[in-house]
Order: C-alpha cells, then sequence, then structure tokens
C-alpha cells in the first residue's frame, strides 16, 4: 500500500484520479449514510406510523363502539319521544276529556243546587202541610164529636118529638071523642 502511495505521490494524473475517486467515493459514503439516515427516518416514522395507524384503528374502533352505543340511545331517545308525543296527545285528550267532565260537573253541581232548594222547598211545604194535615185532623175529630153529639141529640129530639107527636095524637083523638060525643 506504500508504494501505491508513493506511485500515486509521482503521477499527477493518478493523483487527481485518485482523488476524484476518493471523492467520489466520500460522496457515495455520503450519500450512503445519509441515505441509511432517511431509511432510518423514514423507518421510524413508517413505525410510528404504523403505532399511530394501529392506535387510530383502534381509536376508531372505540368511537365505531360507541356510535353503536349512541345510536341505540338516539333510537330510544326517538322511540321514547315518540311515547311522549303519544303520551303528550293522550294529555292533550284526557284535558279535553276533563274540561267536558268539569262542564258537565258543574251542570250536575247547578242542577243539584236548583234540586236543593226545591227539594228545601218542598220539606217546608211537606211540613206546612202536615201541620195543616194535623189541624185538619183535628177538626175533623172535632167536628165527629159535635156530629155525634148532634146525632145523639137528634136522635133524642125526634124520640121526644114521636112522644110528643103521640100524645099530641093521643090528644087529638081524645079531644075528637070529646068533641064527637058533644056534637052527638
Amino acid at each position: 500500500m506504500d508504494e501505491l502511495i508513493a506511485k500515486i505521490g509521482n503521477d499527477s494524473t493518478l493523483m487527481f484520479t485518485g482523488a476524484i475517486s476518493l471523492v467520489v467515493l466520500l460522496f457515495i459514503v455520503l450519500v450512503v449514510v445519509v441515505s441509511s439516515m432517511r431509511v432510518k427516518t423514514y423507518k421510524e416514522r413508517f413505525l410510528n406510523v404504523q403505532i399511530d395507524n394501529q392506535e387510530k384503528e383502534k381509536l376508531i374502533a372505540e368511537l365505531q363502539k360507541e356510535l353503536q352505543v349512541l345510536k341505540i340511545k338516539n333510537a330510544q331517545n326517538e322511540q321514547e319521544l315518540q311515547q311522549f308525543a303519544q303520551t303528550k296527545e293522550k294529555l292533550g285528550l284526557t284535558e279535553e276529556a276533563l274540561q267536558v267532565s268539569q262542564k258537565e260537573a258543574n251542570a250536575f253541581e247547578k242542577l243539584q243546587s236548583q234540586t236543593k232548594s226545591k227539594f228545601e222547598h218542598t220539606e217546608n211545604m211537606y211540613e206546612k202541610l202536615q201541620s195543616e194535615h194535623k189541624s185538619l185532623q183535628e177538626r175533623l175529630e172535632s167536628l165527629n164529636e159535635e156530629n155525634s153529639k148532634l146525632r145523639v141529640n137528634n136522635a133524642r129530639l125526634l124520640m121526644k118529638l114521636e112522644t110528643e107527636a103521640r100524645f099530641a095524637s093521643q090528644l087529638n083523638n081524645r079531644f075528637s071523642e070529646q068533641n064527637g060525643k058533644e056534637n052527638s
């Protein structure tokens, strides 16, 4: 190798060619080193991208699971919303029915009040009529007693009248007999 260096040192063309070869060799080494560094960097980036992609795939899988859960919850919420709408509609109908029932109840209360008033009036009339009936019954009893007394009195008077009529008849007969005897 020393010999080659001595030979190259004596020959300028060779030296120039050796220098160029050395520069080219250095350039090639530099390119290889830079390329290997780039390859290493790209490899690291590729690995990082792969790791990132795996993490992203996991994140995507988790997000898809969450999306499925949210879709299920959304479906449940939509179903609950439909049920709520139906319940709201039923509530509206129930409120309408309640208003109708309230109107009917008010009408019944008014009718009840009128009926109660009529009933109280009827009770008062009943009490008056009962009182009047009682006084009329007492008067009837009194009149019946008086009638009974008058009948008894009438019967007595009739008997007395009959007795007096018989007596008058007997007197008439005697008077006629006496007048007939005197006239004869």
